[in-house]
């Protein structure tokens, strides 16, 4: 989906629900939809600020709230109280490992574990809706660029967030 495809569906959903669309929330989205890392709220701020000073820290964080309620972007907690995002408008569905050493992301996408999920649900007399999977890691090579990253609590998760 091409960006501009995508910033017309963020622009014609909050204006149906009421929002105000506004040159600051054009680029918060802009900025989430161009990165394919994980990012913090701050993080999202501070990418929006490289490009216009002026935007507000309230602003970033109640579109950052709509564009996840909306299901735009996606949140993973990484423990610790902290929650990196995701845009996953467009976007096929994958799970998440996290490093609990240094909170490095590895995103993945297992064909045989999603259908062993849809088939716990059917064993049991539900039907998959949706779901989200995070796994909880620590690597095991000696090599591991990561290992020796701690993790930034304040940031909810240190190292490389991952992309896609």
């Amino acid at each position: 989906m091409a960006a501009t495809e995508e910033l017309e569906i963020v622009e014609r959903y909050m204006r149906e629900h009421g929002y105000r669309w506004t040159a600051q929330r054009r680029l918060i989205a802009e900025v989430a939809f161009g990165t394919h890392e994980h990012f913090n709220a701050e993080e999202l701020l501070d990418m929006c600020r490289q490009v216009d000073s002026q935007v507000s820290r309230a602003t970033v964080y109640r579109t950052l709230t709509m564009l996840e309620e909306a299901g735009f972007v996606g949140s993973l907690d990484t423990g610790e109280g902290g929650r990196r995002f995701e845009h996953v408008l467009g976007h096929a569905h994958h799970d998440h490992m996290l490093c609990e050493e240094c909170g490095h992301i590895i995103e993945f996408h297992d064909e045989e574990l999603e259908r062993r999920k849809e088939q716990v649900a059917r064993d049991r007399g539900y039907t998959l809706v949706s779901h989200t999977l995070k796994l909880v890691v620590r690597c095991e090579r000696a090599d591991c660029e990561h290992r020796g990253r701690q993790r930034n609590p304040s940031a909810g998760v240190g190292g490389n967030s991952g992309g896609r």
